[in-house]
């Protein structure tokens, strides 16, 4: 392709996946290496014609001796395109050497926070990442070595999660140094990316030209692969998002309804649920998710899923916990916070209390209630279940444990629940289940403290 036909290219992919839209601010991720200075400069051709305004972010891992130099490189590129510059380091040699990932993985990590963090702070829509189509070859072929699913041999997709575009991902590499060449445009070249001790690498030098030699369009139909696998891989997700939803109450899901579904709804199911906690996002691999579907159709009650991370289930429903959640004393107790926040850490809730003049009565209910300022003795404070808790309602009193019972509380979950009471120890709510009859707002109440219970993961 010419420069003309590579900058239409460009332009093509960013209409028809809808990677900018008019006046967005885009921030281009530049090293310095060939990819990301002639994404730089095809989108510094384009900001005009598109509209959009670009920003320069470069972010420095300190791992080679000549990464210094080409943060003032591509600092000096921006300021002669008049292109905000925005700049960042961290020593990602230290870092990997406390966490047990690789060099490379963790590098990754570090600049994707750096990107976010500017993203964020300096209110930019997007981040305009230099992969080309090469890379999502490497990617999925990677991806497929390692094991992996219908997602993972996508390899690298246009619109990626929080703002992440490609544009130059329908690009090969030749195309790219050809741009650089014709218009004699300098670059820097990274020499860590003809080491044979990474694996993209090997599968970079070694593997494609196989592959190629095997077949000279195996890039092409990889890619053809990629974009279908794409669209049926969204589709799929859509239908297994509306099912996880259908078949979740609470925090917790129906078994009877899950083992009901489809396997493959029930392997993308499992993987949606894992992925909703950080610390198991990474952990989806075929094998865990195989031994959850078996899990929740065996007799079994509780299974460890990683670390301290377990899924339980009674007969009719299973859910996530981590187990350091668990163990505590029901006789801890914390004083309620009546103008800011109170962290449960026990149950993983926080309580959110505010003074107000009036409240819509409509919006209070089980993990929202308002009590009457006035008239509630106070310290108000957070306690546990004890043994002959009862709650005042209208009919009179009702034990707590019935209370359980009658809302289907499972009884794993029941001692972990939070209850607010005043300083005489009656209970003005068990959260998330009721209210009681006590300190109500009246038409007259001119002080009202309003409590909201807001759940990271649990129960309500």
């Amino acid at each position: 392709m010419n420069n003309e036909q590579i900058v239409n290219k460009v332009k093509d992919t960013i209409k028809k996946y809808n990677l900018i839209k008019r006046d967005e601010r885009i921030i281009a991720a530049v090293s310095g290496g060939p990819d990301s200075i002639c994404m730089l400069h095809i989108l510094n051709v384009l900001k005009s014609q598109l509209g959009f305004r670009l920003a320069v972010a470069t972010f420095n891992h300190k791992i080679r001796k000549e990464s210094d130099e080409e943060v003032e490189f591509v600092k000096n590129i921006s300021a002669k395109l008049g292109i905000p510059f925005f700049y960042g380091e961290k020593n990602v040699k230290e870092i990997a050497e406390k966490k047990p990932r690789s060099l490379e993985d963790v590098a990754r990590e570090e600049r994707l926070k750096f990107l976010l963090k500017i993203k964020k702070e300096k209110k930019y829509d997007k981040i305009a990442l230099a992969h080309t189509l090469d890379d999502l070859v490497e990617t999925s072929l990677m991806h497929l070595l390692r094991g992996t699913g219908v997602t993972g041999l996508v390899g690298i997709r246009p619109l990626s999660f929080q703002g992440i575009i490609h544009p130059l991902l329908f690009i090969k590499r030749e195309d790219v140094e050809a741009y650089l060449n014709s218009n004699n445009i300098p670059f820097r070249i990274d020499w860590t990316n003809f080491s044979l001790s990474y694996l993209r690498n090997r599968i970079r030098h070694q593997l494609v030209p196989l592959l190629t030699s095997l077949n000279p369009k195996i890039k092409q139909h990889i890619l053809n692969l990629s974009i279908v696998l794409s669209e049926e891989d969204n589709f799929l997700n859509e239908i297994a998002k509306k099912d996880k939803e259908t078949i979740q109450n609470r925090g917790k899901y129906s078994v009877t309804m899950f083992n009901n579904l489809p396997l493959l709804e029930k392997r993308r199911i499992v993987k949606l649920i894992l992925g909703e906690i950080a610390s198991l996002r990474t952990q989806c691999t075929f094998k865990r998710i195989e031994r959850v579907i078996d899990f929740l159709a065996s007799d079994k009650q509780k299974a460890n899923l990683y670390n301290n991370f377990y899924i339980r289930k009674n007969k009719t429903e299973f859910w996530i916990e981590q187990a350091a959640f668990l163990p505590f004393t029901t006789e801890k107790e914390y004083v309620l916070n009546v103008q800011g926040e109170t962290e449960i850490k026990e149950a993983n809730i926080t309580i959110k209390a505010e003074i107000v003049n009036s409240v819509d009565r409509a919006t209070l209910g089980k993990n929202k209630v308002a009590i009457d300022m006035e008239r509630v003795p106070q310290p108000l404070k957070v306690r546990f279940r004890r043994k002959g808790d009862r709650i005042v309602i209208e009919t009179g009193s009702q034990k707590i444990q019935d209370l359980f019972v009658n809302n289907r509380i499972d009884v794993e979950m029941r001692h972990r629940i939070p209850i607010i009471v005043d300083n005489k120890d009656e209970i003005i709510w068990v959260v998330g289940v009721r209210r009681s009859s006590l300190y109500k707002i009246e038409n007259n109440t001119g002080k009202i403290l309003l409590l909201t219970a807001t759940l990271r993961k649990g129960f309500l």
